[in-house]
């Protein structure tokens, strides 16, 4: 092994590439894990004696390496991906069952939705037939901008999702909308449930005894910077996925039947202004449903009425890794300058820079100085309800104890009831650690930590 150059020998070369890949090792390949330094004792609750379980002081360079679980694929491919796999088993499990949800789910009434937003202002866009926007009066716009365009694009086209005329392009709606949107759906969801109820012929009480609305919602940037939202809605008895659906009269026809008369009926009036302007906002008119079922097979087209649920999976466990990185945008950006210096296009700088206006239009939209990297969307990527499918945590609780007692997890068993680690009658696990730093050290730092940490061990 080659020696490092400077003052470092080719002992402590030795010294730090061991601890480098002790740490990797640790942190199962993490791109920018957290460094913690602490320990985990079992204590004694009637006598006080503790006994150390684990302390990261006899690590070979004395500290604990926590992965970052980043799901941004370009913060941490490593953990994108598992973020990626763990999704991809949530919106499964819910459709088709598994890990101790039943079976029987996949044959309750399920349909995969989309709500997109309203429309802001005339975009470029790829058409699967013809130009972009085709006019044979090729009209012009009040700023003297051509309203139309023959080019056929192609989805990786820098055009796609730009304004034709970006004078014309309300983005004050747009940023309005993208604010409310997570509201928007919280009232579709209420809509929903009231129209189910009026087609089984029952009260709003009585439809909430028999019936329950569950659903997976995963939010995905479109071309044009506002989210559409993404959905696997499902009709479940009154105990969820574990019992049965009851005899209510409601099949998959009635239930995509009910999401078209909720999105198109769904309002609310934003917050005014400080001139008194305010906007009615609802969701778009391209309202989609498809039906789920095991039967449309895994490579029914994308056209078709019904998909495969393996499709809905993977499609939206994809999306999940992305937020607005498309648009060049980082975890974390300050204002429409700091957009432009990133290269955001200069369509996206002016979302930011309407959001920037609007985070000082009253209290109601402060908090958008904390969306910008998001265009002012302030939902998470992905919410379930609380009965679909299991949960992030369940499937990591899983994995760790899979990894520390392969022999005690079957592939098949019902992980919702795992715990963390249980401590045995009249003991308590308590566990201290302290924040020491991000990301791995370098050669150097490490070879002085390994150094550092066996003395610490020797004395």
């Amino acid at each position: 092994m080659t020696a490092v150059q400077g003052n470092s020998g080719p002992t402590d070369s030795l010294l730090g590439s061991a601890g480098l890949e002790s740490a990797e090792r640790r942190a199962s390949g993490c791109s920018r894990p957290v460094r913690l330094q602490g320990s985990k004792q079992l204590v004694n609750t009637a006598t006080g004696e503790a006994q150390t379980l684990y302390s990261s002081s006899d690590e070979l360079d004395g500290h604990t390496y926590v992965k970052c679980n980043n799901r941004r694929a370009s913060v941490c491919p490593t953990c994108s991906h598992e973020y990626k796999g763990d999704a991809w088993h949530l919106l499964m499990c819910g459709l088709a069952g598994g890990k101790g949800i039943p079976e029987s789910v996949a044959d309750r009434p399920c349909t995969f939705v989309t709500l997109t937003a309203p429309s802001f202002g005339a975009v470029h866009g790829v058409r699967d037939k013809g130009p972009c926007r085709a006019r044979r009066d090729h009209p012009v716009c009040p700023h003297g901008r051509p309203m139309w365009c023959r080019k056929r694009h192609v989805p990786e086209d820098p055009q796609v999702g730009q304004p034709l005329c970006w004078e014309c392009y309300d983005y004050v709606g747009h940023v309005v909308w993208q604010w409310y949107a997570p509201e928007l759906w919280r009232r579709f969801t209420i809509a929903l449930q009231r129209d189910l109820a009026k087609r089984a012929g029952l009260k709003i009480t009585q439809f909430r005894k028999a019936c329950r609305i569950s659903y997976s919602k995963v939010a995905e940037f479109q071309a044009r910077g506002l989210v559409h939202v993404h959905a696997p809605v499902r009709l479940d008895g009154p105990l969820g996925p574990e019992g049965p659906t009851g005899a209510l009269p409601l099949t998959v026809d009635d239930l995509e039947a009910a999401i078209a008369t909720a999105a198109a009926a769904v309002h609310l009036d934003s917050a005014p202004l400080l001139d008194g302007t305010s906007y009615r906002l609802r969701w778009g008119t391209q309202a989609d449903t498809r039906t789920i079922s095991e039967g449309a097979g895994r490579d029914a087209s994308r056209g078709g009425k019904r998909v495969h649920p393996e499709q809905v999976a993977a499609y939206l466990a994809k999306y999940l890794t992305k937020t607005a990185e498309d648009f060049g945008l980082s975890s974390a950006v300050g204002s429409a300058a700091h957009a432009r210096l990133l290269g955001a296009t200069p369509h996206v700088v002016r979302i930011i820079e309407a959001a920037q206006r609007l985070s000082r239009e009253g209290e109601e939209y402060a908090r958008l100085a904390d969306r910008y990297s998001t265009l002012g969307y302030r939902g998470h990527p992905i919410t379930k309800s609380r009965l679909y499918s299991v949960t992030f945590g369940q499937i990591r609780r899983a994995r760790r104890l899979f990894k520390s007692r392969p022999a005690a997890l079957a592939p098949d068993a019902d992980i919702r009831e795992i715990l963390d680690e249980e401590a045995p009658e009249g003991f308590e696990i308590v566990s201290s650690f302290v924040y020491v730093g991000r990301g791995y050290l370098s050669l150097d730092q490490a070879a002085q930590a390994v150094r550092s940490a066996a003395l610490a061990r020797a004395h």
